[in-house]
């Protein structure tokens, strides 16, 4: 009887240990992130694009290569770029009927970046009459949020596609008073300075190898700026409609 009680006792104070929450991975938290964005609907689409494009009398071209990409904003009824020609051939064009051009390229993941590159936007080919339309192309086409915004929303689509969280750029810096006011706009847009190129940091090297410049190296959260800029596009798109 006492070796029972004895046996009983000790069994009453037994303690069942529960192993601990297992925690994901590093790895696994950037997949469940991106398997999650990928079954989410996208801040703004490609006909909403194209139609906000509509609105300011543009149609907008996409060229691919590996992952370089280049995108035109073209003068509505206007011949498209010939296929036989060199689409990368960056500010080289002389197609008055080319009134913005954007190009970059896009590092999916691990790196998740899209890289742009430049972004040039020609108003000296803008008419400002009324010649092709009661309004003019000029109250059409310049305005703050106008086509490099269209140009940005599609590079940022290509590369929220991808699954990219990161944009970065360089605003440039050609030692005139032109510098700061790109920044501001930038600013504007909704990027973040990282640091100056050109000052002799450690890290203008790799900065100087990769743009090939002096500026504001920049950064921005990429679903954050495709869901700003989704719904500027999104209300020229209806407005279109």
């Amino acid at each position: 009887m006492a070796q029972h009680a004895a046996a009983a006792s000790f069994s009453s104070r037994v303690v069942r240990w529960n192993p601990a929450p297992r925690v994901p991975s590093r790895r696994a938290r950037r997949a469940a992130r991106r398997a999650s964005a990928s079954s989410s609907p996208p801040p703004v689409t490609r006909d909403e694009l194209a139609a906000a494009a509509q609105a300011r009398g543009l149609v907008l071209e996409t060229a691919v290569f590996g992952p370089f990409f280049k995108i035109t904003a073209r003068r509505a009824g206007s011949p498209s770029s010939p296929r036989g020609g060199n689409v990368f051939d960056a500010g080289q064009n002389t197609d008055a009927d080319i009134i913005g051009e954007h190009d970059g390229f896009i590092a999916p993941p691990p790196f998740g970046i899209l890289h742009m590159d430049s972004m040039r936007i020609y108003n000296s080919r803008v008419n400002g009459g009324g010649s092709r339309g009661a309004e003019g192309e000029a109250s059409k086409m310049r305005s703050v949020f106008g086509i490099s915004v269209l140009l940005g929303a599609t590079s940022c689509l290509m590369a929220y596609e991808k699954n990219c969280a990161k944009i970065e750029l360089l605003a440039i810096d050609d030692g005139n008073e032109y510098a700061p006011r790109l920044v501001r706009y930038y600013e504007r847009l909704g990027f973040t300075p990282v640091r100056v190129v050109g000052q002799g940091a450690a890290t203008d090297l790799p900065d100087l190898l990769v743009w090939g410049g002096v500026g504001t190296r920049m950064n921005g959260d990429l679903r954050a700026l495709l869901d700003k800029w989704g719904k500027v596009i999104r209300k020229q798109a209806e407005e279109a409609a």
